[in-house]
C-alpha cells in the first residue's frame, strides 16, 4: 500500500494532479479543497489512500492528514465510494464537514451534489460517534520528533509541554527538521 508520496506536481487536472515522484508520475485524484492549495512545480508530501477494486486501482491524495482521515470514515460508509466521498470534501474544509456531522446538520450535507436527505442522515448516523470536536483534535507528530528528544535526554512530559506550546498548526507539517528546529528553540530559551 502507498500511504505517502513526496514529489514535485508536474501537472493539475479537474480532478487529480500529476506528482513525480524518483522518475515515475503518480496521478493523485484529489477534492477541490486540496487542489487549491496545489501549484504546478512545487513540491509536496501527500497523504495517500490506495484503492484497489477488481476493475480499478487508483491513488488518492491528501495535503492534510484530517482530510484523509474523514475520506477513510466516509468510504467505509455503505454506498459511499470514493469519488462520493471526494465530492463530499470538495465545496468545505474537513473541518466544517466534520462540524456538521457532529451537530447532525443534513441541511449542510444535502447541499453537496450527489448527497440526498437518506444518504446525508446515513453518514451522520455512522459516523457522529467516530469524530471529535475541533478542540479535541490533537495532529499526529511524527514518531520520529519524539523519539529524538527523548534520545537527547528530554522527558515525557518536557516534550509534550513544549509540543503543546508548539501549536497544532505548526505540528500539522511533517518536516521533522522543522518541527525539532521549533521545539528546541522552546526548550532552550536563550
Amino acid at each position: 500500500m502507498i500511504a505517502r508520496v513526496k514529489g514535485k506536481v508536474i501537472e493539475k487536472e479537474p480532478d487529480a494532479v500529476i506528482v513525480m515522484c524518483q522518475g515515475i508520475g503518480y496521478r493523485l485524484f484529489a477534492s477541490f479543497q486540496t487542489l487549491s492549495k496545489v501549484e504546478v512545480e512545487k513540491e509536496y508530501l501527500f497523504y495517500t489512500y490506495h484503492f484497489v477494486k477488481e476493475d480499478r486501482n487508483e491513488l488518492y491524495g491528501f495535503l492534510e492528514k484530517r482530510e484523509e482521515s474523514l475520506f477513510k470514515k466516509l468510504i467505509g460508509i455503505g454506498g459511499i465510494g470514493p469519488k462520493t466521498a471526494l465530492a463530499i470534501l470538495s465545496p468545505f474544509e474537513a473541518e466544517k464537514v466534520e462540524n456538521a456531522i457532529l451537530e447532525g446538520n443534513t441541511n449542510f450535507l444535502v447541499k453537496i451534489p450527489g448527497i440526498g436527505k437518506k444518504t446525508a442522515q446515513r453518514i451522520i448516523l455512522e459516523l457522529k460517534g467516530q469524530l471529535v470536536k475541533d478542540n479535541d483534535f490533537k495532529p499526529s507528530v511524527p514518531d520520529e520528533v519524539v523519539q529524538i528528544l527523548t534520545n537527547l535526554g528530554y522527558k515525557k512530559r518536557e516534550i509534550d509541554k513544549v509540543l503543546s506550546e508548539i501549536g497544532k498548526d505548526n505540528l500539522a507539517s511533517d518536516n521533522v527538521e522543522e518541527i525539532l528546529k521549533l521545539c528546541f528553540e522552546k526548550l532552550s530559551p536563550l
